[in-house]
This record gives C-alpha cells, structure tokens and sequence, in this order.
C-alpha cells in the first residue's frame, strides 16, 4: 500500500484502558503537538512564572538560560501530562491542560492514584520503546 497524506494524518493516537477504583479510563498517546507544547510551552511557561517571582534570567546565554529554568518550580508540570493523557473511550481529553482549575484538581488527587496513572503511562512507553519481539520477524 502506498502512503498519501491524507491516509498519514487519519492516523489517531492509541489508547491504552486502565482501571481505577473499578472505573475505566484511557490513556492516550501524545500527539506531535503536543509533544511541542511539552517542550518548548514548558519553557515558556517556566520563563513566566520567573518573571512572577522577580527572577531575572539570563536570555543572551542559552546553556545559562536553561540552568536556570532548572530552578524554577512549577506547580503544575506533573498535573499538566496527566490532563494531555486522560481520555475518554473516544481520545477527547478529560481535562484541559492549559485550564489551572483542572490542574489544581488534579493535583489534589490521592498519590496511589497518581501512581496507579503514571505507571500506565511509563508501562506504554516502555513497551513503544522495547526492541521488537524475536518472534515477530
């Protein structure tokens, strides 16, 4: 089969059900953007809370700039990649990531509920990121 674009971009994020407490839910793969939001929104919002805090960065240096990013506490990160993961059966995000009511909610869940959602998340990049199965060849 010949690859177009538009058979490309039908391609959808996989979901991967988990269950907690005796509910299901899903966990849903990044998309490309938002892997970008992950990395250089993360910067950005980094650099916003040091100008909240009065830190003065030092923007002509970029190995300096990101030593000091490094410092800057975000009280959300953690909250943030939970609500760009949990889905609905159909991969319609449960939460909004940019919405601060939401990622204070989510941070005020209980920590085996966390635990029980991040080791889905790290199980399902484990496993993307194993070597093929011998068997598979």
């Amino acid at each position: 089969m010949k690859g177009t674009r538009d058979l490309l971009l039908a391609t959808k994020p996989k979901l991967k059900k988990i269950e907690i407490d005796g509910a299901d839910y899903f966990i849903r793969e990044l998309t490309v953007g938002e892997v970008n939001e992950q990395i250089y929104g993360q910067q950005h919002r980094l650099m916003r809370i040091a100008k909240e805090q009065g830190i003065e960065l030092n923007l002509e240096n970029e190995e300096e700039l990101t030593k000091q990013l490094t410092q800057i506490y975000d009280p959300y990160a953690l909250s943030r990649t939970l609500a760009m993961r949990l889905c609905d059966e159909q991969g319609k995000n449960l939460f909004e990531p940019n919405n601060n009511a939401d990622l204070e909610a989510l941070s005020q869940l209980d920590n085996d509920i966390f635990k029980k959602l991040t080791d889905a998340i790290k199980s399902e990049e484990e496993t993307k990121n194993s070597p093929p199965d011998a068997s598979s060849n």
